[in-house]
């Protein structure tokens, strides 16, 4: 079994940067391209909306901007070691784009952290890596965060 292709989705937050590190593990290992995926969260029906006085193009504008600084950040700190690793940005719903961009890449390995939300949490907002093991069509592994 190789892993030629793997996907790390990262929201930047310090449980998805562990993830990170555990799939830079195995494309190291296995010699693959690392995709490094954030997803801005852009609901469906954001769009129709009307809330005066606010422009949401401005709003998704500076959203794009500041997680493009922080993505270089993370070429440059986290996966520098990593010839032919490449970070993108896109919008939309994360769970969905995840099992999209796994599909569209023919991606062999998703490696994604989980926030371990537990109780109400989880039932109100579920848990995007519970929603890409079952949705995608390769394997998952989940990286719960440290105790």
């Amino acid at each position: 079994m190789s892993f030629k292709k793997i996907l790390c989705p990262i929201d930047f937050s310090e449980y998805s940067y562990e993830a990170l590190e555990y799939a830079k593990t195995i494309a190291k290992t296995f010699n693959s391209k690392l995709y490094v995926l954030h997803i801005i969260y852009e609901p469906a029906d954001f769009t129709g909306f009307y809330v005066p006085h606010i422009s949401f193009d401005k709003i998704r504008t500076e959203i794009e901007s500041g997680a493009k600084k922080i993505m270089e950040e993370v070429k440059e700190k986290r996966i520098q070691d990593l010839l032919g690793a490449e970070t993108m940005i896109i919008f939309g719903v994360p769970a969905d784009e995840i099992v999209r961009f796994a599909k569209d890449k023919e991606i062999d390995l998703i490696v994604i952290g989980s926030q371990g939300k537990k109780g109400i949490e989880k039932m109100v907002f579920g848990s995007t890596a519970e929603k890409v093991v079952r949705k995608a069509n390769c394997p998952v592994l989940v990286i719960k965060p440290k105790a």
